[in-house]
């Protein structure tokens, strides 16, 4: 099942105005509309069904409506008012419960926006009927513009060397790495590893395997060696060692969840991996060292450094790296 910090659909099967089995995947893959109403054929739900049904194209005809009545009654209320959204008959308001639209056994009228992965990105209980379809549709093309953008924390996430010595708490470490812990894997293998260096004693040791660029690193409260080997990881076809993609992907969603966090967190190449080795007793392949701490500290940079800190992000035509075919 997906996790997420969005409440996520139940799993159901309901019949539909033609007596047919919809189920709750029927929602996943696009932005849906979900809406309940107590009764057919009543003014309140006939003016929101009419309603949702003129900006039915809006909602790129992604629009249910879900009642206690049956078959027969949603059907009759479909065709005699002219209705195009799909209803469904729930005549023992059991999905209206597993929704949050109905206490006691009464239902509640209530709109639900559900996202593409199934997760309820708003809500609203006791609706009043009169502009609810326009505030609905406002909101659902809002959701719509703001998941079809760039994640802003990808935007904001920077190699930033201008890190504070302020201590880092180790649950906001832990946070780091149980992101990382959810990248995808050949096989499931989950061939990362991490070692947390946080004392000074051991961060004094690291400090002497970084090369002389990195010298800004030995401000860092925190530091990870990321490292993997070959027999953790799938060895396939024509070298391919998969260890070192899974890792580095691992190392990419730690990565946004530390700018989510407001945390630095720096990864380079310049080290000596064989002196780390030695010095931590670690085997495989050190794929790379990471910094973590808040930023602020630009005054320990050297002019190079310290311009490309606040200067423009330099990246390469999207069509030099990219092609369609």
């Amino acid at each position: 099942m997906i996790q997420s910090r969005y409440k996520l659909i139940p799993q159901f099967t309901l019949k539909d105005e033609e007596g047919k089995d919809f189920s709750w995947t029927n929602l996943l893959g696009r932005y849906t509309v979900v809406y309940f109403y107590p009764k057919a054929n009543t003014p309140g739900c006939t003016l929101e069904g009419i309603d949702f049904t003129r900006l039915l194209d809006e909602f790129n005809g992604n629009v249910i409506g879900i009642s206690p009545d049956d078959c027969k009654a949603i059907a009759s209320f479909k065709s005699k008012k002219g209705l195009r959204v799909k209803l469904l008959s729930d005549p023992d308001k059991i999905v209206a419960e597993q929704f949050g639209a109905a206490k006691d056994g009464k239902l509640i009228r209530s709109t639900f926006i559900v996202d593409p992965w199934g997760r309820i990105r708003r809500e609203w209980i006791k609706v009043s009927v009169n502009g609810h379809a326009e505030e609905v549709l406002e909101e659902y093309k809002r959701i719509i513009e703001k998941d079809q953008t760039l994640n802003d924390d990808i935007l904001v996430r920077r190699a930033f060397r201008g890190i504070r010595p302020d201590p880092v708490e180790d649950e906001k470490i832990e946070t780091l790495l149980k992101a990382a812990q959810l990248a995808p894997s050949c096989m499931n293998k989950q061939p990362w590893r991490f070692l947390v260096v946080r004392t000074k004693e051991n961060l004094e040791k690291l400090h002497s395997t970084l090369s002389e660029g990195n010298y800004w690193m030995k401000q860092a409260p925190v530091m990870l060696i990321v490292y993997t080997d070959d027999e953790l990881g799938c060895q396939l076809s024509d070298r391919r060692n998969y260890s070192l993609f899974d890792t580095g992907t691992a190392v990419g969603l730690l990565l946004t969840q530390a700018t989510q966090m407001g945390l630095v967190a720096h990864p380079v190449a310049g080290y000596d991996p064989v002196k780390i080795k030695e010095i931590f007793g670690l085997n495989g392949i050190i794929i790379t060292v990471i910094a973590v701490g808040y930023w602020g500290n630009l005054d320990i940079l050297n002019e190079k450094h310290a311009t490309i800190e606040l200067g423009n992000r330099i990246r390469k035509p999207l069509e030099e790296v990219a092609k369609f075919i």
